[in-house]
């Protein structure tokens, strides 16, 4: 697994000297490229790879030649341990994908992003998407992959809603080795702007789509993406902590007493806190989703719990962290998220401590780029 780092530095692009198989031409001209379906994706985790990998396939189904993804990988040590190709449970062979180190480059010709899908935790998003913001222009679009809400909205004030667009999926998926992912759960993914307004938006929405691997990984257009992102962030807050306060598999929530009367103490101070949000949709029965869900996905081990046990820094401060913070800006109590939160940061801790080889707390934002599976 490749070594924590700081995203601090970052120079010009450089491409993989190394495996003739995926040794392709990653530098771009200053001209206009007519391939507007090209894609860098930034995140190298189990998300990066299965869609790396469905998108080359989408290049190889359509006679593309070269495939049009690349991975944008931190530095040259980990372009150096890059094996040239990706492996996913759902292809019958590895697929060559080119690859491209992000800093401490001495290549003169700059890199040139029109198309970026993020796929980092959000805890590291935005520094991430930082340290390439000189290789965007102000046409390329940006496609964040993240749990939460606070991300998506950052990075649209940021980079301007009309660039700005989000995925929620319920595909599952994790990494066997690096480079290596395992298709779990098959499901769907829904794209979207958080300002999807007018025909405009409508426009942008199947444009993009038509650049994604729609069919493989079955891409639906939402044109009501925040409501989906704030109804996930309400089942994420509800699930994924208590996950790793009782180290348990989804399903398992619902079995251990505790843990069922936390879950529908969670679910009413949850809807309590959205109901006060005026952006948020109305959640409904949200101790009957969360159900639903947990029986879909008993079998899965969470995200966040898949983070502490491998002595990983979380997502909670962008699932329960976000709703206390969200609470306190409307002035209201939220004490069963906080005792969560609280709980979750001393395991999240105690976990990085025991994985530390210095048996010390990492900085949060020195965790490596890489993504896991959803839910």
């Amino acid at each position: 697994m490749a070594k924590p780092h700081h995203w601090d530095h970052l120079h010009a692009a450089q491409t993989a000297p190394v495996n003739a198989a995926y040794t392709t031409t990653m530098t771009l001209t200053d001209k206009p490229i007519p391939r507007a379906a090209g894609w860098h994706i930034l995140g190298a985790g189990a998300m990066g790879c299965l869609w790396a990998c469905a998108m080359a396939r989408q290049d190889e189904r359509q006679a593309m030649g070269s495939p049009q993804v690349s991975l944008l990988l931190r530095d040259q040590e980990a372009l150096a341990g890059y094996p040239g190709q990706v492996i996913c449970s759902d292809m019958e062979h590895p697929l060559s994908i080119p690859a491209v180190a992000i800093a401490g480059a001495d290549d003169q010709t700059p890199l040139q992003i029109h198309n970026l899908l993020v796929t980092t935790k959000a805890q590291d998003t935005l520094t991430a998407v930082a340290s390439v913001a000189n290789h965007l222009s102000t046409t390329s679009r940006i496609v964040l992959l993240q749990n939460g809400l606070k991300i998506q909205q950052q990075l649209t004030r940021l980079y301007g809603a009309e660039r700005v667009f989000c995925v929620s999926t319920s595909h599952g998926a994790w990494l066997k080795a690096p480079f290596d992912v395992v298709h779990a759960g098959n499901g769907d993914a829904w794209l979207g702007q958080l300002d999807a307004t007018g025909t405009c938006s409508r426009a942008r929405l199947q444009s993009l789509r038509q650049l994604l691997p729609a069919e493989q990984l079955n891409v639906h257009i939402d044109h009501d993406i925040g409501a989906r992102l704030w109804r996930k962030l309400a089942i994420n807050c509800a699930i994924n902590a208590l996950t790793v306060i009782h180290d348990c598999r989804n399903g398992e929530l619902l079995q251990i007493p505790e843990a069922r009367q936390s879950l529908s103490r969670l679910c009413d101070e949850i809807c309590k806190v959205l109901q006060a949000i005026p952006e948020a949709p109305p959640m409904g029965d949200l101790w009957t989703q969360v159900q639903h869900v947990l029986h879909v996905t008993a079998a899965n081990v969470s995200s966040t719990l898949q983070d502490i046990r491998r002595g990983r820094h979380s997502e909670i401060d962008h699932l329960n962290g976000y709703l206390c913070e969200l609470a306190s800006a409307q002035h209201m109590p939220c004490p069963v998220n906080r005792a969560v939160l609280q709980q979750m940061r001393v395991l999240e801790s105690r976990a990085i401590q025991a994985h530390s080889p210095t048996g010390s707390e990492r900085p949060r934002q020195s965790s490596p780029h890489r993504s896991t599976d959803r839910q």
